[in-house]
């Protein structure tokens, strides 16, 4: 409350007169998503990037965003009591990256909203890679994970429970900018789009002491979606 009547003694009377709430040429801005439903805040959109802005005019800004993520995990299990011991270590490494490109431009709309549209151009990549142990058996996993699923009497199948992919795509966006305070605001923003991913052949070698296996399984394995989205939550942001 004490920024909004700071604010106001720097903005006139006129509903359309933008200054000293909206963002300058040579600005910058990010911002987080905050969900009231569900109590917590998170990077920005549905790939959790961190997002940023620069408005190169008042009415035209350059969007970029970024996003790693990396997970290491090791487990370990095994009997060693009886004649027949086992023991069970799987080591797994996955790494996800994703960018995406694109261009805003706003409108006049009032001295505090800022309606845009504009458009992005995204790519993402992911490596997985796994390494089980088992009594003297490797068995080492190329472009994704395995979960082996036993049935019994010595009878078991794997799946595939996470795979390596390379994904690519476009969208049409639009949304608004509410500013509350100078440079300080609220908003929101959904998109038409357009995604491929192209999924990596998953490669098996077993080796040790029952000699060794190569494997791979189906290269061709791709998907793609069409459609509307909306971001998750309600974008909080400011510009500097």
């Amino acid at each position: 409350m004490a920024s909004l009547v700071a604010t106001a003694q720097k903005v006139t009377n006129d509903p359309t007169d933008d200054t000293g709430l909206k963002p300058a040429a040579g600005t910058f801005a990010t911002e987080l998503n905050f969900n009231p439903f569900k109590g917590n805040l998170s990077l920005n959109n549905a790939l959790n990037q961190i997002k940023v802005r620069y408005f190169a005019k008042p009415d035209l800004a350059f969007r970029a965003g970024f996003n790693i993520n990396q997970r290491d995990s090791s487990t370990n299990s095994g009997t060693p009591y009886g004649t027949q011991s086992t023991f069970f270590k799987a080591d797994r490494k996955s790494t996800t990256l994703s960018f995406n490109i694109g261009v805003e431009k706003h409108f006049k709309g009032t001295k505090r909203l800022s309606p845009y549209v504009g458009f992005d151009l995204s790519i993402g990549t992911r490596s997985a890679s796994q390494d089980n142990s088992n009594n003297g058996q490797t068995t080492s996993v190329k472009n994704g994970w395995l979960d082996i699923i036993y049935q019994g009497q010595n009878n078991y199948y794997t799946v595939v429970a996470e795979n390596a992919y390379t994904r690519y795509g476009v969208a049409g966006v639009a949304g608004f900018d509410f500013y509350m305070a100078r440079n300080f605001f609220f908003g929101y923003e959904f998109n038409l789009g357009y995604a491929k991913t192209d999924y990596k052949t998953v490669e098996v070698t077993v080796s040790g002491t029952n000699g060794q296996n190569n494997s791979n399984t189906d290269s061709k394995n791709s998907s793609s979606t069409f459609g509307t989205s909306l971001v998750n939550g309600i974008r909080i942001g400011y510009a500097f």
